[in-house]
């Protein structure tokens, strides 16, 4: 099962629960669980190429509607091709603030740990 087949049953609105098994199917019959992180991201990349940009965002509080309003058409706004958003969010206390955003080839790292590590790294050259 290919990135591009997954990708089109996504694309299809299929069922996830069903996606999933036929995904779980597969990487076990093939050996291949491993594989499974490569494999979203590779899917990642088809539905970008397509124009769905599928991201994940970890904040230390949980977003607001308007937070996930302007990180939505930021998105849309950088990255030309870029018709729809979907947002997974998760809250992770230890970023202590800001925002982590990552998608199948980006990583925009505007967390407080982020800058506070970046500020350690420049203190101890």
């Amino acid at each position: 099962m290919s990135a591009t087949t997954i990708a089109g049953l996504i694309d299809q609105d299929a069922s996830s629960r069903g996606i999933a098994k036929k995904i779980a199917s597969y990487l076990i019959d093939t050996k291949q669980t491993l594989k499974l992180d490569s494999l979203m991201r590779d899917v990642m990349s088809v539905r970008e190429a397509k124009g769905t940009y599928e991201i994940n965002v970890a904040t230390a509080h949980p977003l607001t509607t308007a937070q996930t309003s302007n990180i939505s058409a930021y998105i849309k706004k950088h990255f030309d091709n870029c018709k729809d958003v979907i947002i997974h969010q998760k809250v992770d206390p230890t970023l202590l603030g800001g925002v982590r955003i990552e998608s199948a080839h980006y990583l925009i790292d505007k967390s407080v740990k982020s800058e506070l590590n970046y500020i350690k790294s420049s203190i101890d050259k």
